[in-house]
């Protein structure tokens, strides 16, 4: 986005906060600016400090499951309500890992925050406090709420990237089912090019996972027979990932294993998986039977198709974007077909993290 579009776009998001908020003063425009353009990345010293001071105030709040899960804070950033987050059992430990990624957002500095809050003063939009304005530029200081912001609508949120937003519902289910203490299996499927191991990636930061991919379980070259793909999910080495990595990590054995080179149709050297709590396995053909009745989470990840062609068209040769088309897409077509994915279990989302 380019930067005066976005600034265009957060003049709008603060007039709106503020005339839904009539009782927020210049200090709470202050606050909103500086974390829609900052973020949370200035309040993580450290995870496990983070997740100590969430918790802290999850104690002190009563759960409210009626409240709305975020506000928004511009294009990049949101508010978490910890209220409804307590109500719906998302952890104090998986808020602090959603926080944690979002460091990078924006790339703004409080030089950028001062400027933009200077704009809105000097044109009239918000009646800053030269004090205030000041302030900004310190590397000590922290915007604060108002005491009548406080009184009326009793802010309980941490600030997290809006791309979690339409995955909560996946986030809140692993944070729920890992609090049973249990080996967590998550599956995580859905047509190419939607995203996948860019969510599967992001949800192992949240969670402490460790992330296994189905494309490096494609068969060798040798058993792509026709009968071999005509079994919808044929393509997938379900047999070897199973014996190779499901199994043992469920039973809390060390897992050594071999990543499918499939241009050089050789298995590469071995590897160690990561001791996790949490396995997130991605990728086409990971709701086959055999992955599917061990899930302990399922989550199918869709996009529009011009947004996944698109990134297709970006990250494919010419030459492989026609197999896509002409046999990766159909196969996996004819999975979804066949094993009726997504199904009424699964949680299915959409977006990009």
């Amino acid at each position: 986005m380019a930067e005066n579009g976005f600034r265009q776009q957060l003049r709008r998001y603060v007039s709106e906060h503020m005339a839904s908020h009539p009782g927020a003063g210049a200090e709470d425009a202050v606050k909103y600016v500086f974390q829609a353009m900052l973020g949370a990345g200035h309040l993580l010293p450290s995870r496990e400090k983070a997740c100590a001071l969430i918790q802290r105030e999850m104690d002190g709040c009563a759960g409210n499951s009626q409240e709305e899960w975020t506000e928004p804070l511009g294009p990049f950033y949101c508010r978490l309500n910890l209220r409804r987050a307590l109500a719906e059992g998302l952890t104090a430990d998986a808020i602090a890992g959603l926080m944690l990624t979002s460091q990078p957002e924006t790339g703004f500095t409080r030089k950028d925050v001062y400027g933009f809050c200077r704009d809105l003063k000097d044109s009239g939009a918000a009646a800053f406090a030269e004090e205030d304005l000041r302030q900004i530029c310190n590397d000590s200081w922290l915007p604060s709420h108002s005491e009548a912001y406080r009184e009326k609508y009793r802010p309980a949120y941490r600030v997290i990237p809006a791309r979690w937003a339409p995955h909560l519902p996946a986030v809140i289910s692993i944070a729920r089912k890992q609090t049973e203490g249990k080996r967590l299996l998550i599956t995580l499927d859905g047509p190419c090019a939607s995203g996948k191991t860019t969510l599967a990636e992001n949800l192992a930061k949240v969670f402490h996972a460790s992330v296994v991919h189905t494309d490096d379980y494609v068969i060798p070259h040798a058993q792509k027979t026709p009968e071999r793909l005509a079994v919808p999910g044929g393509n997938c080495d379900a047999e070897r990932l199973w014996r190779e990595v499901i199994s043992p990590w469920k039973r809390g054995e060390k897992v050594i294993y071999r990543r499918y080179d499939c241009a050089g149709d050789c298995l590469l050297p071995p590897e160690t998986l990561p001791d996790c709590a949490a396995l997130i396995a991605e990728g086409s053909y990971i709701n086959l039977p055999i992955f599917r009745r061990e899930a302990d989470v399922r989550i199918f990840l869709d996009a529009p198709w011009e947004t996944r062609l698109a990134r297709l068209q970006r990250r494919e040769s010419p030459e492989s974007l026609q197999r896509f088309f002409g046999k990766w897409i159909p196969l996996e077509n004819a999975y979804f077909r066949a094993y009726h994915l997504p199904d009424e279990d699964m949680i299915k989302t959409e977006g990009t993290v």
